[in-house]
């Protein structure tokens, strides 16, 4: 479900200026996405989480009821630095899993993490928590 990617900063930036101008999606999809690992350079890498490229993702929110992403709008998340440490959006997942989380409520200012969350969630093979995200004014 993950795979490492070697795209540097600039060749990401590269990318998204050329889809600004060329009226595109900037959603960054790696080159590097489905590259055999014997095909890999040894060069600095980042770990990335495969996103659907079609579809959509749903969660059952028990304040906003069923939110939908459509798989084009999620970009393949980094889930390692080059330096391999965490990013926030996984080690937050695994600490609410070794803790046993079963409930998540916060601010709806939070809702889109959702479903990146419930994609490490979903690629681990575990239960989602239920979710609930309040208005911030409450």
């Amino acid at each position: 479900a993950a795979y490492k990617c070697f795209s540097t900063q600039d060749e990401i930036a590269a990318f998204r200026e050329q889809a600004k101008e060329a009226g595109t999606s900037t959603l960054f999809r790696s080159p590097w996405r489905d590259v055999a690992e014997a095909d890999h350079p040894d060069l600095p890498y980042v770990v990335r989480l495969k996103a659907p490229k079609d579809g959509a993702i749903s969660i059952a929110d028990a304040v906003q009821g069923e939110v939908t992403w459509k798989a084009e709008t999620l970009d393949d998340m980094v889930l390692l630095r080059s330096d391999s440490s965490p990013v926030y959006m996984l080690a937050v997942v695994v600490d609410d899993y070794d803790m046993g989380v079963t409930h998540v409520v916060r601010g709806d200012d939070h809702l889109a993490n959702a479903a990146r969350q419930s994609m490490i969630y979903t690629a681990m093979g575990w239960d989602l928590p239920t979710f609930a995200h309040i208005p911030l004014i409450h």
